[in-house]
């Protein structure tokens, strides 16, 4: 028995594996978070206007002071969104603004058929 003398007395040995763990699962919800929003932020961003935005977002910024591009923007883009509520309305105005067309010179847009052109472009969503 002399020879074990030199054993020394049980140590306690820390364990920080539940610790570990919580902290593994943690930075991995963090990861795939983050992951996640910048997929979806990405589908977002690269989302491409639709032809019916684009002639949405111009026939509401028609500049009736350019009598020509107003007329014209109004027929094309206008066209896009007659269904069969509205092309009765469309065409009576597409037919007032037949007069401002084909010419070099054109007076200005009466405010009556100007106010009809608005009216329409107010109902469109």
């Amino acid at each position: 028995m002399q020879e074990l003398r030199d054993i020394k007395d049980i140590v306690e040995v820390h364990e920080h594996s539940l610790e570990t763990l919580i902290a593994v699962v943690f930075i991995t919800l963090l990861i795939f978070g983050l992951l996640f929003y910048l997929y979806k932020n990405r589908r977002i961003r690269r989302k491409k206007p639709t032809k019916r935005e684009l002639a949405l977002k111009r026939l509401q910024n028609i500049d009736f002071d350019d009598v020509k591009s107003a007329v014209y923007t109004f027929s094309v883009d206008g066209s896009i969104f007659t269904d069969q509520e509205n092309i009765d309305q469309f065409k009576k105005i597409d037919a007032l603004l037949e007069r401002y067309k084909y010419q070099k010179d054109v007076p200005n847009i009466d405010e009556s058929t100007k106010e009809m052109m608005k009216q329409f472009i107010r109902k469109l969503k």
